[in-house]
């Protein structure tokens, strides 16, 4: 696992709404759409919005690291879908997973932070002639990446410096 923020939530839901596997999936992946009635979520990254981009420099041994930095809130949405009313029954326990004491601790573990109170919406309509009960919950993450990369520096030699005392005299 790559630890995506899908990853994180697809674990967080899995646990704590008991759902069967391969129930929880991304969008686009490649899973097929299950074909009976019951209940089955589809996650998707609707939008990543940085709001700082940072760059820093670091000398170790092996040389000069460049660390980039940036923090991004990345909306998701989880389509809760089904043919039977189980979607529209069990939407509201993507809150309270979300809210759960397994969700913060995942939260913690991997330095994100999901948002806690996330309308419910009713989505069916746009699956049309399909009869699927679909329930989007719309939350917000933030999140921190960082990137470090060793860069080749022009000054590859050791700073020393030669000092002479009698060069300056006091007049």
């Amino acid at each position: 696992m790559n630890n995506s923020t899908l990853d994180i939530i697809k674990i967080i839901l899995d646990k704590q709404m008991n759902m069967p596997a391969g129930r929880v999936f991304a969008y686009n992946g490649s899973q097929d759409l299950p074909k009976d009635r019951n209940l089955f979520i589809i996650l998707s990254l609707a939008e990543q919005t940085p709001y700082s981009n940072n760059v820093r420099y670091k000398s170790t041994n092996d040389g000069l690291v460049e660390i980039q930095t940036q923090n991004i809130a990345e909306d998701i949405i989880i389509s809760c879908c089904s043919v039977s009313t189980e979607a529209r029954d069990r939407a509201k326990e993507v809150n309270w997973a979300l809210k759960s004491y397994f969700s913060q601790y995942q939260q913690e573990k991997f330095k994100i932070h999901i948002s806690q109170i996330n309308p419910v919406r009713d989505k069916s309509f746009l699956e049309e002639t399909a009869m699927l009960n679909r329930f989007d919950i719309e939350i917000r993450v933030i999140r921190a990446y960082e990137k470090q990369t060793l860069i080749d520096y022009y000054d590859k030699f050791p700073i020393t410096s030669e000092f002479e005392p009698n060069l300056y005299i006091e007049r």
